[in-house]
């Protein structure tokens, strides 16, 4: 994987991709990876002060980002196909297994609590999704790319700035980004790509994180990092690229 840091001038708006509400659903797996015939279990728990007994619980399954959510199962459906899904409402916990893994089976699964309301003379069903767990099923002659870290040009800008960090040449699609400053993670002005996109001669993916910096900011007692982290379920690597304002840049690969 090679890690591109551009710093542009830009006069888009950037939205902050903070949470806007409390996670209910929670799934702490992003990213599992297996080998045909390998069999994988997702968990998922209710937030503190939440019970699961409250609620209906499913398990849905997203193909490609941007497609429809297609139901697996529900707490009180038995086994079907290579689906196993176990309820504890003790423990708060609901779990999906899924065995004789194939190609088929590589999505992207959400643990959800769904529970109705009476809304005046309407009865409103209310669904709560987790983030959701990423299952990439290798093929045969598929290997796993770790992250390398590269940083390619730097423009600066008069007013306000705009650090642009680019993942390339990594497989599979699990990376996730953040933006630092100091110790302290940035999520206002941050507008990562809602998915990694796949280079379809070389099969590999490519990410970017956008960081809309003000002059005041982009100092050089100011370092800005971007870390993209790949998981592989077995291992996390995380790799950090930094700039500082006005002049600096370095790379920093520990």
């Amino acid at each position: 994987m090679i890690f591109v840091m551009i710093v542009i001038c830009l006069s888009t708006v950037f939205i902050s991709v903070g949470q806007t509400s409390a996670q209910i659903v929670l799934q702490s797996t992003r990213f599992i990876s297996a080998l045909p015939g390998d069999k994988v279990t997702f968990d998922c728990s209710m937030a503190v002060g939440v019970s699961m007994s409250s609620y209906t619980m499913y398990w849905y399954k997203q193909d490609h980002y941007g497609q429809a959510v297609q139901i697996i199962v529900n707490e009180y459906e038995k086994t079907t196909k290579n689906y196993e899904a176990i309820l504890n409402t003790k423990d708060n916990m609901f779990s999906l297994t899924v065995s004789n893994l194939t190609a088929q089976d590589s999505s992207t699964y959400y643990c959800t609590a769904s529970h109705s309301e009476a809304r005046t003379v309407h009865t409103l069903t209310i669904t709560y999704f987790g983030n959701g767990t990423k299952l990439t099923v290798l093929g045969k002659f598929e290997f796993l790319f770790k992250p390398t870290l590269k940083i390619l040009n730097t423009t600066r800008c008069k007013e306000k700035v705009t650090l642009v960090c680019v993942a390339e040449n990594f497989y599979p699609d699990h990376v996730s980004i953040k933006w630092t400053l100091g110790d302290k993670e940035i999520t206002e002005d941050v507008a990562t790509d809602p998915y990694a996109t796949k280079d379809e001669n070389t099969k590999m993916f490519n990410i970017s994180s956008r960081l809309k910096v003000s002059k005041k900011e982009f100092t050089p007692k100011n370092t800005f990092r971007c870390t993209v982290t790949f998981n592989n379920s077995t291992h996390v690597s995380e790799k950090t690229v930094y700039i500082t304002g006005t002049g600096g840049i370095s790379l920093d690969i520990s």
